[in-house]
């Protein structure tokens, strides 16, 4: 597989890639219409080879389609092996009682008849599980929303208990280790709101072990540092980053900051398994570029934690543009060095008769742009905290974080008594949470 950028020793961004993106991808023409030369939509897929950049990394979510779709799209047509896909099981969107095609549910259901309607949906943990197996290298265990026992949502599932969520989600990882096809590792999900929460989870499904684990809510970054190196050193102490168990994700975060900690975070885990890679996913680059009509251009990293942000602009449209051989005025990336504002502009009206003059392919170039933008500034980040004057480079409170995790792993494998490390910490650990995202 070829990778364009820095990821060795590092934790891996996985991009979560949107059905729209890969379904245009597959679909769209664009003979009629102005685009770089040289260049065909296939570039525009950043995990498989192309004329732009590789990455061979991505997430995508069976959420984004409808029970017993198989959807031809660029992942459903990537090569196994070419590019590492985490499937995402949907458990997000089982949660919510949206995800499409997923009948017998409604909002604040008694639990009696949610768990009802879960054990009679054979047909969705079926087709979840053949979906992941066909296309995934490595997929998440479906779990049910331990979130939806304390918080206040309209989920189907809002009125179980945090015991029968999870025995719910034991018969599933039950079901995955009977069925389960061997195409796809699977990462068992870890969930957590506060500590005792991930305690209670963790002891429940710690024995289910397949290939890693994926880290959700507060056993993830909800919860902040402090939590996540609390269910980590909690997992530690049952051997579960041991050899074969080689993989942890971590859902739902990007921001740089968070980045280098989970890079610290995977070289501690190194010291024990040097096989075992740290990844993280948001859909962020396609929400900016498909929804927000943004580009994103390289920040200038300094001590000054303000710094350490994506900055975007509102991409130039409008219908001054079209035709435009303007060059697209954030050239950083290997799209933007070749695009003109002509490229971008090329529609009078949208199909609902609305003035708007970017089309699919305008918004599946800014996402590309986008993609490429956030994995520079990730390894500009990471070469920044772990190269040889990092405290004159980074901020004080990141070069803290990492001296602190450092310490409290050296703790740890030593049998001390990291809890109490921990909680004399904690302000630290919070401090990171806060400084630069609130």
């Amino acid at each position: 597989m070829g990778n364009d950028f820095n990821t060795a020793g590092r934790a891996v961004y996985l991009p979560a890639v949107n059905n729209s993106f890969a379904r245009q991808a597959v679909i769209t023409d664009i003979t009629d219409r102005p685009f770089p030369a040289g260049l065909t939509i296939d570039d525009l897929v950043y995990w498989q080879k192309n004329r732009l950049f590789n990455y061979p990394y991505l997430l995508h979510s069976i959420g984004l389609y409808k029970v017993g779709a198989v959807d031809d799209t660029a992942v459903s047509r990537t090569e196994r092996g070419s590019a590492v896909i985490l499937g995402d099981s949907s458990g997000f969107q089982i949660g919510q009682g949206t995800l499409k095609g997923l009948e017998g549910f409604s909002a604040n259901m008694p639990a009696s008849q949610a768990i009802a309607a879960w054990n009679g949906a054979s047909d969705v943990r079926n087709w979840i599980l053949n979906w992941l197996e066909a296309y995934s290298t490595y997929a998440m265990t479906i779990d049910m929303p331990l979130w939806a026992a304390v918080e206040d949502t309209q989920s189907p599932f809002s009125n179980c208990s945090r015991e029968q969520l999870l025995r719910m989600t034991q018969d599933n990882l039950r079901y995955i280790n009977v069925n389960k096809q061997g195409n796809t590792k699977w990462l068992n999900v870890v969930q957590g709101i506060g500590n005792d929460d991930t305690e209670f989870w963790w002891n429940g499904v710690k024995n289910f072990r397949f290939s890693g684990w994926a880290l959700a809510g507060g056993a993830g970054t909800r919860g902040g540092l402090y939590q996540l190196l609390y269910a980590v050193l909690l997992m530690n102490e049952d051997d579960a980053f041991a050899e074969g168990l080689d993989w942890v994700h971590v859902l739902g975060v990007s921001t740089l900051d968070w980045a280098v900690i989970l890079t610290a975070l995977q070289k501690n885990l190194n010291k024990r398994n040097p096989a075992l890679q740290v990844s993280f996913d948001t859909s962020s680059p396609f929400q900016s570029g498909m929804m927000r009509e943004e580009a994103y251009y390289l920040p200038t990293l300094t001590t000054d934690p303000r710094t350490w942000v994506f900055p975007k602009k509102e991409s130039p449209q409008g219908y001054i543009y079209i035709g435009s051989k303007d060059p697209f005025p954030y050239s950083c990336s290997p799209l933007g060095k070749l695009l003109e504002l002509g490229h971008l502009n090329v529609s009078d009206v949208d199909d609902a008769g609305q003035r708007k003059q970017y089309d699919t392919v305008s918004l599946m170039m800014l996402v590309n742009h986008d993609i490429w933008v956030t994995l520079k500034a990730i390894e500009m980040a990471n070469d920044l905290a772990f190269g040889a004057d990092s405290e004159a480079t980074t901020p004080r409170t990141l070069v803290d974080c990492i001296a602190y995790i450092n310490e409290v792993f050296d703790i740890a494998y030593s049998k001390g008594d990291w809890r109490k490390y921990l909680s004399e910490h904690k302000a630290l650990f919070d401090a990171h949470s806060q400084s630069i995202y609130g």
